[in-house]
């Protein structure tokens, strides 16, 4: 992979798959390799979150980016914790101003620098308006600790009060192929001039792995729960809950013939679309091993052409994506 294919500048790495709570076992050795890769790939947006492994994630960053902080864009989040590191649902929200700095300064230190080029809220929280929770955002900036913030997960009249204030200049949001939920938002985030970043570019496993019908998740795995009871921490669940699944799998499949027709995997292909939508400005692709990244970036190097797009369409036009933004103002 060349560092000066320009779809590369449209890829971020996500680091919460690698080693987040809920997607099965974590091998740190595999994640160190995961980031190390990506730098070498070329990829210079880095993307992680205070609660990722409990720090983990943002650590393993730091010390496989030491060294190199002038060369890369680092993302990270805050104002949220689990109470239980073991239970996906127990997730607490505090956006206060004392608690994002306490959060900040914690990131920073696992981090290895004294800034983040772009902070996040985590998610709404509840307690405190939107524009209550940017103006906190904004005594970070002030102070130099952060150069972008934004908010990632905010419901559809939280993220347009967020956004009138004028303060936050980068969201966060899911989208793939298979989930245009957050279209309206992003757009909005867009036509302000803000960065916008979105995760789940494999839907959560969906558009990458060789999943079956019958496909069984380790114990730990959140996709396992949404499968037997509809439901999990992440909202993702939507994607693999009662007859979703078995619906998105065949999609999966479909596509992988096309990929196949050009000596991609799957992930490549899909990597290789998503970068090409107008809806997002980083595309996140969540790996957890070496070989992962270097797999779903070699799909850039490929010219895909007007036929094949076409293709493309008529497979996801028979996908019952859910477009609308249930969160609420939270």
């Amino acid at each position: 992979m060349s560092v000066g294919n320009e779809l590369v500048d449209r890829v971020g790495f996500g680091g919460g798959t690698m080693i987040a709570q809920g997607y099965g076992a974590v091998d740190e050795d595999s994640a160190r390799g995961a980031v190390s890769a990506a730098y070498e790939a070329g990829v210079r947006f880095f993307d992680t979150a205070h609660f990722y492994g409990s720090g983990r994630s943002e650590a393993l960053v730091g010390e496989m980016l030491d060294g190199r902080r002038d060369q890369v864009r680092l993302c990270t989040k805050g104002g949220v914790r689990y109470t239980d590191p073991t239970d996906l649902l127990s997730l607490v929200c505090d956006s206060s101003y004392s608690a994002l700095r306490a959060f900040m300064e914690q990131s920073l230190e696992r981090l290895r620098t004294d800034y983040v080029d772009v902070y996040l809220l985590h998610q709404f929280d509840p307690s405190l308006t939107p524009e209550q929770q940017m103006e906190n955002l904004q005594r970070l900036k002030d102070e130099g600790l952060a150069r972008h913030v934004g908010f990632c997960n905010f419901g559809a009249e939280a993220s347009r009060r967020a956004l009138a204030t004028g303060i936050p200049s980068a969201v966060e949001y899911s989208f793939s192929l298979l989930d245009h939920r957050y279209l309206n938002e992003l757009t909005d985030a867009g036509e302000r001039g803000g960065l916008r970043v979105t995760y789940g570019s494999y839907a959560h496993g969906l558009l990458s792995e060789n999943f079956a019908e019958d496909h069984v998740f380790e114990p730990e795995d959140w996709r396992g729960r949404s499968r037997l009871e509809g439901r999990s921490g992440t909202s993702g669940n939507v994607f693999f809950a009662g007859d979703a699944f078995a619906a998105n799998v065949s999609i999966a499949r479909r596509l992988r013939e096309l990929a196949d027709s050009l000596g991609l995997s799957l992930a490549a292909f899909v990597l290789a679309l998503t970068v090409r939508q107008p809806h997002s400005d980083v595309a996140l692709v969540g790996c957890r091993n070496a070989d992962e990244v270097r797999d779903g970036l070699s799909g850039l190097t490929v010219t895909i052409d007007d036929e094949l797009l076409a293709r493309v369409d008529k497979i996801m036009a028979a996908a019952n994506r859910p477009t609308t933004n249930l969160l609420g103002l939270s």
